[in-house]
């Protein structure tokens, strides 16, 4: 093979190194996303049933409401603040 096709061979493979590289850290950075909504959603619903199983009685007489849960940043997932527009 020519010096030039080796060349530009080479390049694309240390591209497409990269590109694998970058898709494999932005994967580990969604999954531990994903991993904190589950979470988010399993306190959600325990919360919901929770308030479900007492009196009504009861939860009126509650003056202040639960500790709110906080949803990560969406500036740190701005690929997600794109699809919601």
């Amino acid at each position: 093979m020519s010096e030039m096709l080796m060349k530009g061979l080479s390049s694309t493979k240390r591209e497409l190194e990269a590109g694998v590289t970058d898709a494999e850290a932005e994967l580990a950075r969604t999954e531990e996303y994903c991993r904190k909504l589950e979470e988010l959603i399993a306190v959600g619903k325990a919360t919901l049933h929770a308030a479900s199983q007492l009196p009504l009685s009861q939860m009126s007489q509650m003056s202040k409401p639960a500790e709110a849960t906080v949803v990560p940043e969406r500036a740190k997932w701005p690929e997600l603040a794109k699809d919601s527009k």
